[in-house]
């Protein structure tokens, strides 16, 4: 038997299918008496999540300070029995929701990819000098950074959200004695890493 080639438009169509990247998926969470089912999602970057609403008087509303966020009525109403509502996620990082009107305990999360890295910094060294101590780090992760000490003196920063690179926090003009420092860094996941230090001021 001889070979014969495929002509070229089905040739090409065939390479595009091999190449083409996994179409993106809807994951259907339905909201049914009150609760959310199901009430904690995994998807993927790009995916959808839609919200079925079997029973009315609910809403999906993301709690704030996060990456994205969505409402199903931003005028304050509810959904009514048989609505739909779909947001698409496109930034990794875990999303906690509500349903405004039954807050205190109809919550819900989705999760969007995978945490990559066991710790959010690297790199970690304290520097004194004189009066100041100096934290110096580099953070691999979009991270919240909480540095608090203790002992000769109470003093804290915060930084809210900081991109992959080196960064410092200095506290300065501190009083004589013995410090305690913890940094607290907290992912888009909520996961978190901690670093104690312990130095003195003489």
């Amino acid at each position: 038997m001889r070979f014969r080639p495929l002509p070229i438009a089905l040739a090409a169509a065939a390479a595009l299918a091999f190449a083409a990247p996994a179409s993106a998926a809807d994951h259907p969470v339905s909201v049914v008496d009150f609760a959310f089912q199901s009430r904690n999602v995994q998807v993927a970057e790009g995916d959808t999540v839609t919200w079925a609403f079997v029973n009315g008087g609910h809403t999906t509303t993301s709690r704030g300070r996060q990456l994205e966020s969505w409402d199903s009525n931003p005028s304050g109403d509810t959904s009514p029995e048989g609505a739909t509502f779909s947001h698409t996620f496109t930034r990794p990082g875990l999303y906690s929701y509500v349903c405004r009107p039954h807050e205190s305990f109809m919550t819900g999360t989705v999760t969007v990819g995978e945490d990559e890295f066991e710790r959010s910094y690297a790199g970690f060294k304290q520097v004194r000098r004189g009066r100041r101590i100096t934290f110096r780090f580099t953070v691999v992760e979009p991270t919240r950074v909480v540095a608090k000490l203790s002992g000769g003196a109470r003093r804290s920063a915060t930084r809210r959200r900081l991109e992959p690179g080196p960064y410092a926090i200095s506290f300065r003009r501190l009083p004589k004695g013995e410090y305690r420092g913890t940094l607290t860094f907290t992912d888009d996941f909520k996961n978190r890493s901690i670093k104690k230090t312990f130095t003195a001021i003489r």
